[in-house]
């Protein structure tokens, strides 16, 4: 199975749009757009593009949007095109791709990328080593078990690099926030 984590990064008329995958490498791209909502569906099928030309047979794409995770669902009219595209790309690769949503935490990579576009205007283009993710995905102290799966919390298991790459980074920021001393107690 594939994963494709795709977001949006929305303000004022500009989004950046990212995916981000182990087996893409990951892009960003800067789109003028009307909302957040639009924003978020373009990421979508900007991801959805990318795995079908990569010819991925198996893909799950993830997102933290809600509107985008069930393209099938909403009534604004604005959003009638991406929405119907998006349907169109799941009926063409049936049963193979489906949608999940996952949390922003889930989604930090791909955030990040869409982010950084939109403020930089510009696309933004990031490959990650995967021995530097595993390095990372250690230090983060997240066991690898096996299969290519890694113990996130009881119960709780990545089945891919990517999103055991995901959790690690929000282990080490929060870890890098809560060891820096407070602005008080900087002299």
């Amino acid at each position: 199975m594939n994963y494709v984590n795709c977001d949006a990064s929305y303000h004022h008329g500009w989004a950046g749009i990212a995916y981000q995958s182990d087996r893409l490498e990951s892009q960003s791209r800067l789109v003028e757009c009307k909302n957040n909502g639009e924003a978020e569906l373009r990421a979508l099928l900007f991801a959805m593009g990318a795995a079908e030309q990569a010819k991925l047979r198996e893909v799950v794409f993830r997102t933290d949007c809600e509107s985008a995770a069930q393209p099938h669902r909403g009534a604004s009219e604005h959003l009638r095109p991406w929405r119907a595209e998006a349907c169109l790309y799941l009926a063409a690769h049936q049963p193979g791709w489906s949608i999940l949503k996952v949390s922003r935490a889930e989604n930090v990579l791909a955030h990040t990328l869409a982010r950084k576009a939109r403020r930089a205007r510009e696309d933004v283009s990031v490959s990650i080593d995967t021995q530097v993710a595993e390095v990372l995905i250690e230090r983060a102290g997240i066991p690898e078990l096996t299969n290519g799966h890694w113990r996130l919390a009881p119960g709780q298991h990545a089945t891919s690099v990517s999103a055991a790459l995901n959790a690690a980074l929000v282990k080490l920021a929060t870890r890098a926030s809560l060891a820096a001393p407070s602005p008080e107690a900087r002299p």
